[in-house]
């Protein structure tokens, strides 16, 4: 007589049935009667729906019927209708890509992927991809199935555990010598200078200076604005200050392109993260270092810090919503410490007059 798996109740989790190698939630929590029947009732269906109670075939029948490609096809509809259009188009790529690098994969039921499949893929790039990179393409491919699991399209993700490469901070960061340098590399009027010069001298992010309008700036106030709904995080406005010379540098911009989007390149095309990258890995061969966008936001705030500015100055000049994220994220990076030993002169040279 075959022997059928039974619901049981996990502490602070809930009712889970145990089919194959994965355990499908029946109910949640507490303990109860009626949760109980709740998951006895669910078991009784999802038995029934697996052909007479059979518990040999691997995965719930939700997964079954629903493969790779319909899956993510389902996740990049929600994705289009719900998120950032960049957003989607980061999905649309990564995914697009492993479906083209094993097509009979996307093909397979769901409960039929494995993490290998994303490894091998991920790997079969070699080193023409960093650990950040990887690491950000699996997980492109991986929520989707968490998203699913969420909504209930199944039952569990089948790479919801899947090793990814580890997290890396950028700890670069240009230094004023260093900006010199890179300036010396680039030709007067030089569209690519002016949206570098511009975060050189207004630490904003790199999604900012890409994004900004002629309807974001208010010449009057020396500031670029873009309203909550706009900004990071979606909660506060955020106010991007000026120098004089980066206030010069839009009212170049804005002469060039009254409308829309003010920094573009020699095409007149708004510039791109891959656009900046291939420039600054050019600029690698004159400079032996390759730079990136945040390296000159990143410089910007240790000399800011470097100055004897404080933390919360800095902070809401970078537009962070408290000092807390300067002093966790860039302190890191905060090697030149003689604006620290200059503090505490200050302080010693204090407290002998107090005397």
């Amino acid at each position: 007589m075959p022997h059928h798996p039974k619901p049981f109740f996990r502490k602070g989790r809930g009712y889970f049935v145990q089919i194959g190698r994965q355990q499908v939630k029946l109910a949640d929590g507490p303990e109860c009667p009626a949760n109980q029947s709740v998951a006895w009732d669910k078991y009784h269906q999802l038995m029934t729906a697996r052909g007479n109670g059979s518990a040999r075939a691997e995965g719930p029948p939700e997964s079954a019927g629903l493969t790779v490609a319909e899956l993510f096809d389902k996740y990049l509809g929600w994705c289009k209708q719900h998120r950032e259009p960049t957003t989607y188009l980061w999905y649309q790529k990564h995914i697009q890509a492993f479906v083209n690098f094993a097509p009979a994969v996307a093909r397979m039921a769901v409960a039929e992927l494995r993490p290998f499949h994303v490894v091998e893929w991920a790997d079969s790039h070699g080193e023409k991809w960093s650990n950040a990179h990887r690491r950000g393409a699996m997980i492109a491919i991986q929520r989707p199935f968490n998203w699913a699991e969420q909504l209930g399209y199944i039952q569990a993700s089948p790479i919801k555990r899947i090793a990814k490469p580890t997290a890396q901070r950028r700890e670069t960061y240009v230094t004023p010598a260093e900006w010199e340098k890179i300036k010396s590399c680039c030709q007067e009027g030089d569209p690519f200078l002016d949206v570098l010069e511009f975060s050189w001298e207004s630490g904003c992010r790199p999604q900012e200076a890409k994004r900004v309008e002629a309807r974001h700036v208010d010449l009057e106030a020396h500031r670029v604005v873009f309203p909550p709904a706009e900004a990071k995080g979606k909660k506060r406005w955020r106010i991007i200050r000026m120098t004089p010379r980066a206030e010069e540098i839009i009212k170049r911009c804005l002469e060039r392109h009254p409308e829309g989007v003010l920094f573009r390149n020699k095409r007149g095309r708004p510039w791109t993260a891959y656009a900046l990258g291939g420039r600054f890995g050019r600029l690698k061969k004159h400079l032996g270092v390759r730079y990136a966008c945040y390296d000159l936001r990143h410089g910007f705030c240790q000399d800011m810090l470097e100055s004897g500015n404080d933390p919360l100055t800095v902070a809401e000049l970078m537009g962070h919503a408290d000092g807390s994220m300067v002093a966790r994220i860039y302190s890191h990076m905060n090697q030149a410490d003689n604006h620290l030993v200059k503090a505490l002169q200050r302080r010693g040279n204090h407290q002998g007059i107090s005397k």
